[in-house]
């Protein structure tokens, strides 16, 4: 259940960048879009994780296939990549994200704080 009405949470993220690319694919992809909070973090930064992440949704009928879009985008098959680039950065991006969720959680650990996760999350397809 969506707290807007008509609308479904496709995904989120800590990122003001991230959501904007994302919203920015989407609309381009003709989809309805609607980004709450992203104003808010961007009037008071500062506070940006106490507010939570901030969340993508569209029209409920668009869910799952601008989800899919959103999937493929992180996934770079939307766009074709020479594909040895592709598998050496997605070897340098697990490895950095390894370090970094390891030094989170010892951070977190040690003195009860953490740094919210990078990237996007898309949300997986809903279940009716």
């Amino acid at each position: 259940m969506s707290r807007y009405t008509g609308f479904t949470r496709v995904a989120a993220s800590f990122d003001t960048m991230e959501i904007r690319m994302a919203v920015a694919a989407l609309e381009g992809a003709d989809f309805t879009v609607i980004a709450p909070g992203m104003q808010m973090t961007d009037t008071l930064p500062m506070n940006a994780l106490a507010f939570g992440p901030m969340e993508i949704y569209v029209i409920d009928p668009e869910a799952d296939e601008a989800a899919a879009l959103l999937q493929a985008i992180a996934s770079g098959t939307v766009i074709p990549h020479d594909q040895r680039d592709l598998v050496e950065d997605a070897d340098d991006n697990r490895k950095a994200r390894r370090k970094s969720w390891i030094s989170n959680l010892f951070g977190f650990l040690l003195a009860g704080v953490s740094a919210p996760l990078k990237g996007l999350s898309v949300d997986r397809k809903r279940r009716d």
